[in-house]
């Protein structure tokens, strides 16, 4: 007995002592996690985790290989999350952002419906969640790049390219920085600096050195943007005061824009840009061709949410006050990475806007002052990871990405070349019933290329959607048809468009019922007073007229006309019989054959309201009884 109490002692003195040390890794866990220290903590939290559950430690592990990007650690950790009863509607918002990223996107729509169950105002994960139903569609229009990895990527990060002299500057943490052998706490690698690697041809990049100069300091430095003299770079810094970085009040580390001049062909003279501010960050410069904009990103008070795009502009030598691109080109999320192009397009990652997961790149072009709705970039340049840091040649057909695809358990970012191919468009479209707007199953859309006479088909499923890939400067008709619905037609055109302005064609192809004697009013046909011949006003709609006779040869129809009540009854009859007639000649001129159609004037018998002989009415309110309609009276089978 007393052996054995012994030996149950020695047991509870082992679990208090695991217990105690499991608590200290703990402990220290959360002390790294709130200095942000990521790398440090995930390995004081597996320590914890290895002795003793603790719910706090699964989220906060989850959450760490979350923050230093590594995402296939950062899924599994989640997924244990899911299963503790402390689990919080933002955790499954995180997992299924997770779940997206790897490609799993039936079961991050589950755990985006879970999040949007409890937090149903969220556009920004209601966004994501209809990403997710748009992605596979993006995949499937491979066509459009030619991607691979590039010559400059040698196991560490390496992202953010830019053209200098004969070659790039990019950012990389393949060496300690300058003048310090200390590591980045957050991710445990060196810090960032910026480096230069020549261009030997076809895209191999010679050794890459440290960029000459005062540009690289202790901490962080880069993204880069040059002058396209290269004379003048600006560049993101650490913010820090007597070698220490300087943090916000919320403990997140400041950044700042810098310049640098070159002297002697080095960059010197390193001051602050002017709209630096020790309570925000001001980011990720981008200098544009003529040198008279600067973007960057910044979280400054009074943005749209996350870190914003803003611009600058130069006035008598000095820049301007920073200007927010917008609601339209900024989200409620992260806006990171813009790029300068041409002078009037930008290019730019966002979390924001409907995209594939990550960060995805878009464009949006100015005109007039106004930028136009962002355009994702598609894939394959864009991913279920991030990709973002886009640097593209003068021409616009080929270039360097940045991406952390392809290192689902590691947290650096590799760069990508690519070449613009053939521009290609996608008709994306659906098809509805016209009188609900619903989702119309079993409609045979026909694509027709009016240059080649080519036909091409789809029948719509469930949710009436249809796609087809069209050709540039190609005109297209659309038609739909399906049994007891008028056959719709549709004109669709790529001339003029361009792939910075527009990837997708959209098209809603509205199906109306046909229903025998069901009278169908044929909008704007007019008459000058106590006249019966056709105006040119009213050759539009009659126009439109002709051609759903010509979709729909197998319908015969009845043309009537009426009258407001202002006249003698007997006049009105006469005259609407002459209104009709004169459309059935409309139609017989333009290809109809006679024996489809009759001419019925009703005068005003068969007024809308109740603006009869001598009621007191609106020339609005007789105008509507002043109208010309068809219906159908006979219909074979198809």
């Amino acid at each position: 007995m007393i052996k054995n109490f012994s030996k149950i002692a020695a047991s509870a003195a082992v679990v208090v002592l695991l217990s105690s040390c499991a608590s200290y890794h703990m402990r220290q866990g959360n002390r790294m996690y709130r200095d942000l220290a990521y790398s440090s903590a995930i390995e004081e939290y597996q320590k914890a985790l290895g002795k003793k559950n603790f719910p706090e430690g699964q989220i906060k592990l989850a959450e760490s290989y979350r923050m230093t990007n590594n995402l296939g650690k950062a899924e599994e950790a989640y997924g244990k999350v899911m299963q503790l009863k402390e689990v919080q509607p933002i955790h499954r918002l995180r997992y299924a952002q997770l779940l997206m990223r790897s490609g799993k996107y039936e079961q991050a729509k589950n755990y985006f419906d879970q999040y949007l169950g409890s937090q149903p105002g969220d556009e920004s994960a209601r966004k994501m969640r209809s990403s997710c139903d748009s992605i596979t569609r993006w995949q499937a229009d491979s066509a459009k790049y030619t991607l691979q990895s590039s010559s400059i990527n040698s196991g560490q990060s390496n992202f953010s390219p830019v053209w200098y002299k004969d070659g790039i500057v990019f950012v990389s943490d393949r060496t300690p920085g300058k003048g310090s052998t200390k590591t980045y706490q957050w991710t445990g690698r060196p810090f960032l600096d910026l480096y230069y690697s020549k261009d030997n041809g076809k895209g191999n990049y010679g050794a890459p050195e440290l960029l000459k100069g005062e540009l690289n300091g202790i901490y962080h430095e880069g993204p880069a943007s040059f002058s396209s003299k290269g004379d003048t770079v600006y560049f993101t810094r650490n913010t820090y005061v007597a070698r220490k970085v300087k943090k916000s009040d919320d403990d997140v580390v400041i950044l700042k824009i810098c310049q640098g001049i070159k002297k002697d062909s080095t960059f010197r003279f390193i001051t602050d840009f002017p709209y630096d501010n020790a309570d925000y960050s001001l980011g990720h410069p981008s200098l544009s061709k003529d040198g008279n904009t600067l973007y960057f990103v910044s979280d400054m008070p009074g943005g749209q949410g996350g870190t914003d795009v803003y611009r600058c502009k130069k006035e008598n030598g000095a820049w301007s006050k920073p200007e927010n691109l917008g609601p339209t080109v900024n989200s409620p999320n992260n806006e990171l990475f813009p790029m300068s192009f041409q002078d009037s397009i930008l290019y730019f990652s966002s979390e924001g806007h409907y995209g594939m997961g990550g960060l995805d790149v878009f464009s949006s072009t100015q005109s007039e002052g106004s930028w136009s709705r962002p355009q994702n970039m598609g894939y394959p340049l864009n991913t279920s990871y991030d990709d973002f840091g886009i640097a593209l040649n003068d021409s616009g057909t080929a270039g360097l990405v940045s991406s952390n695809r392809d290192t689902k358990n590691t947290t650096q970012d590799n760069i990508y070349a690519f070449t613009v191919n053939d521009l290609r468009f996608t008709l994306e479209g659906i098809a509805v019933e016209k009188s609900t707007q619903e989702p119309l199953a079993g409609v045979v859309v026909e694509l027709t290329n009016k240059k080649t006479g080519k036909k091409e088909l789809f029948t719509t499923g469930p949710d009436g959607k249809f796609f087809f890939k069209l050709n540039p400067e190609t005109d297209y008709v659309v038609m739909g048809s399906k049994d007891s619905y008028f056959t719709n037609t549709e004109p669709v055109s790529t001339v003029g468009k361009k792939q910075s302005e527009n990837m997708f064609v959209k098209l809603k192809l509205e199906m109306e019922q046909i229903i025998v004697n069901k009278p169908i009013v044929l909008e704007n046909i007019y008459y000058d007073l106590d006249k019966y011949n056709i105006r040119t006003d009213a050759a539009e709609g009659l126009d439109k007229l002709v051609g759903i006779m010509r979709d729909n040869p197998d319908i015969s129809i009845e043309l009537g006309s009426h009258t407001d009540s202002r006249a003698d009854d007997k006049y009105n009859m006469t005259l609407s019989q002459k209104r009709a007639e004169s459309v059935v000649d409309y139609l017989v001129k333009h290809g109809i054959l006679a024996d489809r159609l009759v001419a019925k004037g009703y005068g005003e018998t068969q007024l809308v309201n109740g603006c009869s002989n001598g009621v007191e009415c609106s020339e609005e309110q007789h105008q509507a009884n002043r109208r010309t309609e068809f219906k159908v009276t006979k219909m074979t089978q198809k």
